[in-house]
């Protein structure tokens, strides 16, 4: 037997095995992951989506899950010959695999495994297109006549939003896609809370990094450096605030150690200022002057350390809740409409139990 023959009867000995190796599965917190990653898929393929999604379906009578398992199948099989293809597996060896019996008839009985264990899911990411049909309407009265089926029950059906040994939930239209609208209103403007921190923290972030920069680049400044900077310069950055290079510049010359440097850089533009004729431009480098003079005044060698410190600190300290907000932003999008609206959650709970049992 081959390495790549050894292989491949390893992984399919045990489905425990095959899980670890292929799905980097090791609990079943993992396994609802890989469920829920699956089931968002075939939300989405073309094919599935044409029998599952409420996105695309024309009527309620044309939901079919028959081909749900098969599915998961190909999802499975697609995961195993990524896997292999990084083995350097040839195509021959790959399409083999395929048309194993074997191992498709292993593949289905793994994915029978997650639709008896984590079915549940599958059937919540068939919902969440129901409510994403909803929230598509402008107004009530625009709902698509899908939507109008799943609530008021087809000769095939019967409504969706009966509850399992209760009444039905919600009869009017009207009141679903205003419970969705809410739910999706306060999901936006909790968004939008942390798209704004974080636009707040990325330019903190920035900013900081711009100084720490700084100051490492002016502690590195030569006196030729400084000897080299001309009069328009220190005018162009202390005057065009829009361009970013001068402003960049600007930031590291008012890091500038005091002494020498500073002091010739505070006398360039002294002596600007009375070599040009224009009032507003000789006010401008007297400005310039004493901005140096402060430079040369306070940038010594332990305050610029002491800021360099506090600038690292902030940053790891911002950065730090850069990453949080990101992910909570992340955390929320994730949420489906009905965590942010009880009814809907009851909506839910109905339409999952009545589209498992649907055809039985």
């Amino acid at each position: 037997m081959s390495k790549s023959q050894e292989y491949l009867a390893h992984l399919f000995s045990d489905k425990l095995v095959f899980e670890k190796e292929v799905l980097n599965v090791n609990c079943d917190e993992d396994r609802k992951e890989i469920m829920g990653l699956i089931c968002s898929d075939m939300c989405e393929d073309e094919a599935m989506a044409s029998k599952i999604s409420f996105l695309k379906i024309k009527s309620i009578d044309q939901l079919d899950f028959s081909g749900v398992a098969i599915s998961i199948v190909q999802s499975l099989l697609a995961e195993l010959l990524s896997v292999l293809k990084e083995k350097r597996y040839t195509r021959v060896e790959m399409e083999n695999v395929k048309k194993n019996k074997e191992y498709v008839t292993f593949l289905y009985e793994l994915a029978q495994i997650y639709m008896r264990r984590f079915g549940t899911l599958f059937y919540k990411k068939v919902v969440d297109t129901f409510f994403d049909l909803i929230s598509i309407a402008d107004k009530a009265d625009n709902l698509s006549p899908v939507v109008l089926e799943a609530i008021n029950g087809t000769k095939k059906h019967k409504s969706f939003f009966e509850q399992h040994g209760g009444g039905q939930i919600l009869y009017k239209p009207d009141h679903a896609w205003m419970r969705v609208k809410q739910a999706k209103d306060d999901k936006n403007n909790q968004a939008k809370k942390y798209q704004y921190e974080i636009v707040r923290l990325v330019r903190r972030v920035d900013e900081l990094k711009l100084h720490i920069s700084a100051i490492v680049a002016a502690k590195a400044l030569t006196m030729v450096d400084v000897q080299r900077v001309t009069p328009k310069l220190l005018l162009d950055m202390f005057t065009e605030e829009d361009d970013i290079q001068l402003h960049t510049k600007k930031t590291m010359f008012s890091y500038v150690p005091a002494g020498e440097k500073a002091r010739a850089l505070s006398m360039i533009a002294k002596q600007a200022s009375t070599q040009v004729s224009k009032s507003e431009e000789q006010e401008d480098y007297k400005k310039i002057a004493a901005f140096f003079q402060k430079c040369q005044n306070h940038n010594t060698p332990d305050f610029l350390e002491r800021k360099f410190e506090e600038f690292k600190k902030e940053l790891d300290i911002k950065s730090k809740r850069y990453r949080e907000q990101r992910l909570k932003l992340k955390t929320l999008r994730d949420r489906p409409l009905d965590s942010f609206d009880l009814t809907l959650k009851k909506v839910k709970e109905a339409m999952v139990y009545n589209l498992q049992h649907m055809q039985k």
